[in-house]
């Protein structure tokens, strides 16, 4: 008797483990997010898990805090998060003053790239919830780092990168957020573009792709105290506002400046509105943007009101 199409799947079902319906529970995915509105809109929520995000940017513009405050907001949630120090930069200080509790970071500073990413793997096959790779330019294959100084293959980073992505990735089907960082490369010719070592597999096969760029100082008394990151989506094959940007504060002495961030949002959504220099949100009324600032912080209750007006 000739098997109906229903019969036909089951037993393909059955057959094969690697084939599932299109709206079977293991496809789906959670979330890690910023807890910044600007940032968490953008990405429709925050960062995937089973997914790689990819964040790149020019130097010190805000890539690793971010990251730092991935880690932090998965630990909140009760994560579990790891660390891989390509470059040797891990700073426990400094990121306990972005909210990391660094006494429960997985941290690795391997010393080539096989070993970096054999780490990520079983990281991934632990089921850790956040892994931060920082950073791919720091990926060196055992064959560049055994060889003398002067020993310079061509595209020696983008060949490693390439082939060793598409071995890597099927494992984020164990649960992991992957997140790494790169630096953009200046460019040969007249015309800029954002070059990045490690080749053009790392954008091909991200999920994410969150470009940093440093868009304007904030000043207080004529001194350079911060700046506003853009962060723009520039792919997604998970949500999100594709080809859109969010700007946030961010202060060299305290990170994004999380009051600020909810008072533009709150300017922008129209619950605070500005006459001059007097910001008024219901019944608070203050001068400038400190001093708005200043009232929140003497009635926390008043900027939780806020929050949840702008988090639900």
């Amino acid at each position: 008797m000739k098997q109906t199409a229903e019969e036909a799947i089951a037993q393909l079902l059955k057959d094969n483990k690697s084939l599932q319906l299109g709206n079977n529970d293991d496809f789906g995915y959670s979330r890690i997010p910023f807890n910044i509105p600007a940032l968490d809109q953008l990405t429709g929520g925050g960062i995937p898990k089973k997914r790689l995000t990819l964040i790149y940017g020019p130097t010190n513009v805000g890539k690793s805090y971010l990251a730092s405050q991935i880690v932090a907001n998965a630990q909140k949630e009760g994560g579990v998060a790891a660390w891989i120090d390509t470059e040797l930069s891990w700073d426990s200080e400094w990121n306990e003053k972005c909210g990391v509790d660094t006494s429960k970071v997985l941290v690795s500073q391997p010393t080539n790239g096989e070993e970096a990413l054999d780490i990520v793997r079983k990281l991934m096959h632990s089921g850790v919830d956040v892994i931060i790779l920082d950073s791919i330019a720091g990926l060196v294959p055992t064959t560049v780092a055994e060889e003398e100084f002067s020993y310079n293959p061509m595209a020696w980073q983008a060949r490693f990168v390439n082939s060793a992505l598409p071995k890597l990735l099927p494992n984020l089907q164990h649960g992991s957020a992957l997140v790494a960082i790169n630096q953009v490369r200046a460019s040969l010719g007249p015309v800029a573009l954002d070059n990045m070592p490690g080749g053009m597999a790392q954008t091909f096969f991200a999920h994410f792709l969150l470009q940093v760029r440093r868009k304007g100082w904030i000043k207080e008394k004529d001194q350079n105290v911060g700046f506003d990151m853009e962060v723009r989506l520039r792919k997604t094959k998970v949500g999100g506002e594709n080809w859109k940007s969010a700007t946030v504060p961010f202060r060299v002495e305290g990170g994004i400046d999380i009051a600020e961030s909810y008072i533009r949002e709150g300017i922008e959504r129209k619950l605070i509105t500005q006459g001059g220099a007097w910001y008024t949100y219901k019944d608070t009324k203050a001068m400038g943007m400190n001093g708005l600032k200043k009232a929140f912080l003497e009635n926390p209750e008043v900027f939780e009101e806020l929050q949840n007006e702008l988090t639900t």
